[in-house]
């Protein structure tokens, strides 16, 4: 504290003293608080309250892109292995795919054998299996009586036949007149041609026939065809 004002305390008493030395130190402890401090240059720095703390950044979000790459990726679905292609089914023969021709067989005492052979003329193969049809025809054209009975020697099979292949059905019949049929001519007119039909076709060939008369009303055993 200063001389002067020493002197003025002097001067107030002891009552006015303590007044206004509480005034003082009250006062002094303000001014302290408020007072420029010097900083390290000498100049007067009014000291400031404390910076607030930066308010703390929110997370970060990953872009589009990166939750896209985050994401696992689905394995691209393994193509089952392609079958190896398989030949197409081979489908039956069609007369359209034939022609036919009647083979003698060995004649017996009486009996007449022939194999009626049909022949693949296409360019694919095809399939016979079981008996066919036949009709005897004369030589105007007209049907002749003929009544085919299938037997079982041998009996149906599927017979493959590549282009050019044949198969052939046993044919066998009598030259014996039977009751009921001339016996001092021929038992049957004689027949000039055959209309065949292969096995489940409807559409006939015709071929030649050059073994005479069927006798027996045009009775003829047929088995399947075969190899």
């Amino acid at each position: 504290m200063t001389p002067q004002r020493m002197g003025k305390l002097n001067r107030l008493g002891p009552a006015g003293a303590a007044v206004l030395t509480a005034a003082l130190l009250g006062g002094c402890g303000t001014i302290a608080n408020q007072a420029e401090l010097p900083n390290a240059a000498g100049n007067a720095v009014t000291p400031s309250s404390p910076a607030p703390a930066p308010a703390p950044e929110p997370a970060s979000r990953p872009s589009p892109a990166a939750e896209s790459s985050a994401e696992p990726t689905a394995e691209p679905a393994t193509e089952p292995a392609r079958e190896q292609a398989q030949p197409s089914q081979v489908e039956r023969c069609h007369t359209s795919m034939l022609s036919g021709n009647v083979q003698r067989g060995e004649p017996g005492a009486g009996q007449r054998y022939a194999e009626l052979v049909l022949t693949n003329t296409s360019g694919e193969a095809c399939t016979l299996y079981g008996y066919g049809g036949m009709q005897l025809i004369d030589e105007n054209g007209d049907p002749l009586p003929t009544d085919v009975e299938r037997t079982p020697s041998p009996g149906p099979e599927v017979v493959r036949l590549a282009p050019g292949d044949s198969a052939s059905a046993t044919l066998h019949w009598t030259a014996v007149p039977h009751q009921g049929e001339p016996t001092d001519g021929p038992c049957q007119p004689r027949p000039a041609s055959a209309q065949v039909i292969p096995p489940d076709e409807t559409d006939p060939l015709t071929v030649s026939w050059q073994f005479g008369p069927v006798c027996g009303f045009g009775s003829i055993d047929g088995s399947a065809y075969h190899a």
